[in-house]
Order: C-alpha cells, then sequence, then structure tokens
C-alpha cells in the first residue's frame, strides 16, 4: 500500500513514528502516474499497517494526500485510490 504525502519532511516524521511503534515502512518518490504538482513523496507499507499510519499522521499533523492499493500483472504495476 502507498501513501502520498507533499514533502520529504512529512515523509521521515511519520516513518520516525511508525519505527518507535515497531512498523518498518520505507519511502519512495510517488510513482509518476500518480504524482500531482509536481514530484512528492510516498509511503510503503503493508496493508495492514493503514491505521497505524492513519493514526501517526494525524497525531502529527501531517495531512496524507491519498491511499492507493498497489497491484503487479504482467510486469506492470497498477494503483487504486482507496
Amino acid at each position: 500500500m502507498l501513501a502520498t504525502l507533499a514533502s520529504l519532511t512529512s515523509a521521515n516524521r511519520i516513518k520516525r513514528g511508525m519505527n518507535e511503534l515497531g512498523v518498518y515502512i520505507s519511502i519512495i518518490q510517488t510513482p509518476h502516474v500518480l504524482a500531482r504538482e509536481g514530484c512528492g513523496y510516498s509511503l510503503r507499507f503493508d496493508d495492514n499497517a493503514k491505521k497505524l499510519v492513519e493514526g501517526t499522521a494525524s497525531d502529527l499533523g501531517i495531512r496524507i494526500r491519498a491511499f492507493y492499493t498497489e497491484t503487479t500483472e504482467n510486469d506492470k504495476i497498477s494503483y487504486k485510490k482507496l
């Protein structure tokens, strides 16, 4: 799953908060097909961590632009907005 964010600083703050909870997530540049208003960054994490990511972002006052599921079929990655 991906959570798209406006800045690397926001992504790092959420990642740090999740690490403190023992949940490890990665930061990637938002895939071009999902990017709005330039680049942006995304958090990639297991689907079951969505509520924790939402809660951590809320506690830190960070707005998540959107959540997407990510699937791969025939070597092509597709995204579905939640």
